[in-house]
């Protein structure tokens, strides 16, 4: 290779990495570099490029959590929602639900849905992690999209046992008390479970690490995050974006009830300085 194609290759290639792109999502995006992942990554081991692989976003790993939620205390909740329950299901997509929550500054939490079959995430501002916030975002939802609508898309909900998710009645039940939804639980201590959510959260996390606080944030900023990690192309879906499969599956109609929008894949941005640029 040239020092001029070298060059012509590191101002694509050095600027998105600073933006938190991975090299897959790099070349995926830039057919015209001619070259694979294996090759960018040699050629950044090497310092050929002039970012480095220190500034590379880490890989996630999955550790068992330790638990720093209050938990569901009413074992009732649980007959008939277990992850064994919901294993004999045998389904091929569903949606994994959580949260994650502020620094201690602040009593704002991020209530979070991923969709195991389109890989898309969703993120919504809770000003306080209580059941009767949660059931807010359902209903608001519920109103956005219509009862059948929700039930088509949110039709099985696995979760944690956090105590924000304590009341799977109110949350199944909808505005015109008809079921929307069925909540099912992870064993204890097995987030592992919902590993697709973990994930995400970790793409999350890189815009907002954690030690954060949520006090300064709005929806809008949420949204603009999430529209960032959904139009981030993925392997498991060969090459597509998250965005561009829930299109296909869900529809632009339920993708507009999300408040979601496509991202110019050289302007996804994954790391602290997409909210501080937008403030």
């Amino acid at each position: 290779m040239t020092k001029h194609e070298l060059r012509k290759k590191d101002g694509i290639v050095s600027p998105l990495i600073e933006q938190g792109q991975s090299p897959y999502q790099i070349i995926t995006n830039h057919p015209e570099l001619d070259m694979s992942v294996r090759s960018l990554y040699t050629y950044l081991d090497q310092g050929l490029f002039t970012a480095r692989n220190i500034d590379l976003k880490r890989k996630p790993g999955f550790k068992p959590r330790k638990c720093h939620k209050t938990q569901i205390t009413n074992r009732t909740v649980f007959e008939k929602r277990l992850f064994s329950d919901f294993s004999e299901l045998r389904l091929s997509s569903f949606v994994e639900m959580d949260t994650v929550h502020s620094s201690r500054e602040s009593n704002k939490t991020l209530l979070t849905f991923f969709f195991t079959k389109e890989k898309l995430f969703l993120a919504f501002l809770l000003n306080r992690c209580t059941k009767g916030a949660v059931r807010l975002i359902f209903d608001r939802l519920e109103k956005r999209m219509g009862t059948y609508e929700f039930l088509s898309v949110f039709e099985y909900i696995l979760t944690d046992r956090g105590s924000e998710f304590g009341d799977p009645v109110a949350l199944e039940t909808g505005l015109d008390e008809i079921q929307r939804t069925s909540i099912y639980y992870c064993d204890p201590m097995r987030s592992g479970q919902k590993g697709g959510l973990e994930q995400a959260h970790t793409m999350l996390r890189m815009v907002l690490p954690k030690g954060t606080s949520f006090e300064f944030l709005t929806q809008w900023d949420v949204n603009l995050i999430v529209n960032h990690i959904n139009s981030t192309p993925r392997e498991s879906l060969n090459g597509s974006t998250p965005y561009d499969a829930a299109l296909e599956t869900l529809g632009k109609e339920t993708l507009n009830a999300f408040q979601l929008k496509r991202i110019d894949p050289d302007l996804v941005n994954l790391t602290p300085k997409l909210i501080r640029f937008n403030h």
